[in-house]
């Protein structure tokens, strides 16, 4: 398993991530702003299907990097969606706020126990545009190399630093799929 994001359908990404448990760890870091805000985001999320799911982003605790010119408007932000799915510790689903005239996409994620930690399988349905797709692929991938450092005690790795790098390999990598 290498650790980038792969398209299964033209619309839809998918990631994996092994991750040190135990499971309801790893789970705690999905739900808990306290704890979500070390690798994605703050924002509390409700505990039943139908409730909001709140994502509070501030860069500025994942990067020692001001937001760039080129996403000016995505540093920081304060969007709501709606928890679709609510199974602790193991299937976590939420609507994800899409731009003012665009429906929401999806987001899946599943979390199963192994021999060796967790694996997380996260699924992102409903991207249209290739740019949102080279977006959400890099965010994503970014966001889950910190979730593993930070469940691994190490440093999170430099959000803005490793997100730059990742959006162009990722806009290659959906040029060549073409």
């Amino acid at each position: 398993m290498d650790d980038f994001v792969a398209y299964p359908q033209p619309t839809v990404l998918e990631i994996y991530r092994d991750l040190p448990g135990p499971i309801e760890r790893v789970w705690d870091y999905l739900t808990k702003s306290e704890l979500r805000q070390k690798w994605l985001c703050a924002g509390a999320v409700a505990s039943e299907a139908g409730g909001t799911i709140v994502f509070d982003f501030d860069h500025s605790r994942l990067s020692k990097h001001p937001t760039p010119d080129s996403h000016a408007g995505s540093g920081d932000q304060h969007m709501v969606g709606t928890v679709r799915v609510f199974e602790p510790p193991h299937h976590l689903a939420f609507s994800w706020p899409s731009a003012e005239a665009e429906a929401p996409t999806e987001v899946v994620i599943k979390l199963t126990e192994t021999e060796s930690g967790v694996r997380l399988h996260l699924r992102h349905e409903k991207l249209i545009t290739d740019d949102y797709k080279s977006g959400a692929s890099a965010g994503w991938h970014v966001h889950l190399d910190i979730l593993g450092d930070v469940l691994g005690g190490k440093p999170g790795r430099d959000f803005w630093e490793h997100f730059l790098e990742l959006e162009q390999t990722y806009k290659q990598r959906l040029a060549m799929a073409e």
